[in-house]
């Protein structure tokens, strides 16, 4: 993946840091030796890990994508919904990330269904989550449940329905965002709406509770764009809670938040083998919780 962008101020950190953290799923030793091997370049040139970039900076850089990455089993616990010999359903908690990168080889729940299955079967990746955002995910075990399932996002015809906590009072009890997401030319792990963008990506939700500062909304998504509810948040100018990077706060009040407050709450879908229409429900996690609790919604 080819990548180039120009620095719209002074970074005042090392190179290396700052490009681990534009691409938080590649470890910094990752951009390390990238940028030893002449694989990021400044201005055309070549530069060390300690540079610091500095503003109207051209940085070049290609990301390996398709680098062969072993799969280990690890003894990581999970939090599982539902499991028969066709998927299983997991409510992921949060600081894990779905599947190994090039930098990022272990410690993802792939691996931790790998020790799970302990070489009976192998886990098959349908949709993902990202790292901080908690909730139910489906894995298919064998090939036949990973096609169905695979159409059956493709066709839309799964359910997924999120609950989040967003900032300020959100007014309307119900609304429909459809606005385009795209990658943000000036910072490459944002998605955002803009002219240039060309996926359309469309957001219903409903609000459950409001107070002067917080909103706690259903969220419905009826396509599966990156970052689609984080950044259809922002966009409606209710970043959520916690989500730094989309412009959400990290505390309110004396409550600090470590991610953001996103959460995977129920699927619908038809089960691959049996043709029998699921819903499994995952418990919200114990900060969200305690979030609702404390600010009273």
């Amino acid at each position: 993946m080819k990548n180039k962008f120009v620095c719209e101020k002074d970074t005042n950190e090392r190179l290396d840091c700052f490009m681990n953290n534009l691409h938080k799923e590649y470890s910094r030793t990752y951009f390390q030796n990238m940028i030893k091997d002449g694989k990021l370049l400044v201005n055309g040139k070549k530069v060390h890990p300690s540079y610091k970039a500095k503003q109207n900076d051209n940085i070049e850089y290609t990301i390996e994508d398709n680098v062969e990455i072993s799969l280990k089993p690890e003894n990581i616990p999970l939090n599982i919904i539902y499991e028969d010999n066709d998927i299983i359903v997991i409510n992921k908690q949060a600081d894990l990330v779905v599947h190994p990168s090039f930098g990022h080889e272990t410690g993802t729940l792939l691996n931790a269904l790998l020790y799970h299955f302990k070489g009976k079967c192998s886990p098959f990746m349908v949709h993902r989550l990202d790292k901080d955002t908690t909730g139910a995910i489906i894995f298919a075990k064998n090939e036949k449940s990973k096609v169905s399932l695979s159409k059956q996002f493709q066709k839309r015809t799964i359910h997924k329905t999120y609950v989040t906590a967003v900032t300020g009072t959100v007014v309307e009890e119900q609304g429909r965002i459809e606005a385009p997401l795209g990658r943000s030319m000036q910072n490459r792990k944002i998605i955002e709406v803009g002219p240039l963008a060309k996926k359309m990506a469309i957001t219903e939700f409903k609000v459950l509770s409001r107070s002067r500062d917080v909103s706690l909304l259903e969220v419905h998504i009826i396509t599966g764009r990156t970052h689609q509810i984080r950044s259809h948040m922002k966009y409606i100018g209710h970043p959520v809670l916690g989500d730094v990077d989309y412009g959400g706060s990290d505390h309110l009040k004396d409550i600090k938040f470590t991610r953001q407050m996103l959460h995977s709450y129920r699927v619908r879908f038809t089960h691959p083998v049996t043709s029998k229409e699921m819903e499994l429900i995952a418990p919200l996690p114990e900060d969200m919780k305690s979030l609702f609790k404390n600010i009273k919604l």
